[in-house]
């Protein structure tokens, strides 16, 4: 059986309508997790007008569960209203998709460089992404009077067309190059999307 993992991206006063229509469909392997939207206007969030808090839902569902969760959405107009959300979904396994013009490039930056992101992703073709918070536990990981520190990160989650994808973790990659950051950017292509409308 075909297995996608789909990421939808909701504003927090859609969040009950989504989980609706995921409960419906019975998709059981679900994670939830807080955000913060930035538009494509920096000015905006310097006034912070232009963040808002969103819900990312993961989803490990299968092929039909993720057409028919698409028709659902459309159906019901979930995203009816610009930046009300996104939703896409990334193939698990199989065989390469032939032809793939979005993509989804992840970053995982140090807890206070989004905007860095941010901005570079803005300066390479991205309208916008979407960000949440997370925790490291790798190499970094220490105690302090017997507490445990773990190293604070940021996820940028930016969709953007393929041929945008390569120069931005490029133009990431450059611009953290003299900095003390330590982080990841990576290209997942994406198999389905919707509720692209932000202009």
């Amino acid at each position: 059986m075909a297995k996608e993992i789909i990421v939808m991206i909701v504003n927090e006063k859609l969040e009950s309508r989504a989980l609706d229509m995921i409960n419906y469909l019975q998709i059981v392997g679900v994670s939830k997790h807080k955000a913060r939207g930035m538009s494509k206007f920096g000015f905006f969030e310097f006034l912070n007008l232009g963040k808002e808090d969103k819900t990312v839902y993961f989803l490990n569902a299968s092929y039909s569960q993720s057409k028919e969760l698409k028709k659902m959405v459309i159906e019901r107009e979930l995203f009816k209203k610009q930046n009300s959300g996104i939703m896409f979904s990334v193939k698990i396994g199989g065989k390469k998709m032939a032809k793939i013009e979005r993509c989804v490039v992840v970053t995982v930056v140090d807890y206070g460089y989004s905007s860095s992101v941010m901005r570079i992703a803005r300066e390479n073709g991205a309208s916008g992404g979407t960000i949440f918070d997370a925790r490291g536990t790798g190499a970094n990981f220490s105690t302090f009077l017997g507490m445990d520190i773990n190293s604070e990160k940021e996820i940028v989650l930016n969709v953007v067309d393929k041929k945008i994808a390569d120069n931005l973790i490029k133009a990431i990659k450059k611009d953290f190059k003299d900095e003390n950051v330590s982080g990841i950017s990576f290209i997942m292509p994406i198999t389905n999307f919707i509720g692209i409308n932000n202009k």
